[in-house]
């Protein structure tokens, strides 16, 4: 009687769903939650920090390379992703002029672009752009460093 009864049992655990509802499926499951947007704040100068250096070295960047850009960022904005300084200069490299536009250009507005819209348009500037080709020449930090000054400083190796 015992089994008789247990096979009863699992019998109703597992009788097919009503007939009604093969012909009235349930909705899809909703959409997943978009992601939550990049912070629209600027980050702390830690974070800032942290951020270059990571980004650098994901870009492939040498170790010597990264201590010079951030010794470079650090002289130009105190890692203050949105500085403004005099002369109309700004943000982490405190671009400016032409150098500037190209950048707003880049980021397609107008404000303080994120810090990684930032980081990739100075990578862009440094690969692409003959005045920093002693950058990549440089074997120190020194060296890197200084080459940063005279390129991002309108001049040239």
């Amino acid at each position: 009687m015992l089994s008789i009864s247990a096979c009863s049992v699992l019998q109703d655990l597992f009788e097919p769903p009503p007939l009604e509802t093969a012909f009235n499926p349930l909705p899809p499951p909703p959409e997943p939650p978009p992601a939550p947007p990049d912070s629209l704040s600027p980050p702390t100068p830690e974070t800032a920090r942290a951020e270059v250096a990571q980004w650098f070295s994901t870009h492939g960047y040498q170790q010597f390379q990264i201590a010079a850009l951030l010794e470079h960022a650090q002289v130009e904005s105190g890692f203050q992703a949105c500085a403004a300084g005099p002369g109309g200069f700004r943000y982490l490299f405190q671009w400016g002029g032409t150098r500037l536009k190209k950048l707003q250009k880049f980021a397609q507005h107008s404000g303080c672009p994120q810090v990684k819209t930032q980081l990739a348009y100075a990578d862009d500037e440094l690969h692409n752009d003959p005045k920093f080709t002693c950058f990549w020449n440089a074997a120190t930090e020194a060296g890197a460093y200084a080459a940063l000054r005279r390129g991002f400083g309108g001049g040239s190796c």
